[in-house]
């Protein structure tokens, strides 16, 4: 599952990248500022509630 979680996450990024202001911020420079592991954390914490980190 986490490894699923990892390929959304990089879809996910992809496409905020378009849609952030209209595409002004690249991937690259989203992944700078988001936490990805805070995020597939907080994912793995709602999908499996009893499971949280």
């Amino acid at each position: 599952m986490l490894e699923t979680l990892a390929e959304a996450y990089l879809n996910a990024i992809d496409e905020a990248s378009l849609e952030v202001e209209e595409g002004r911020y690249e991937a690259q420079e989203l992944k700078k500022v988001v936490n990805r592991e805070e995020i597939i954390n907080r994912t793995l914490a709602l999908i499996l509630p009893g499971e949280s980190n």
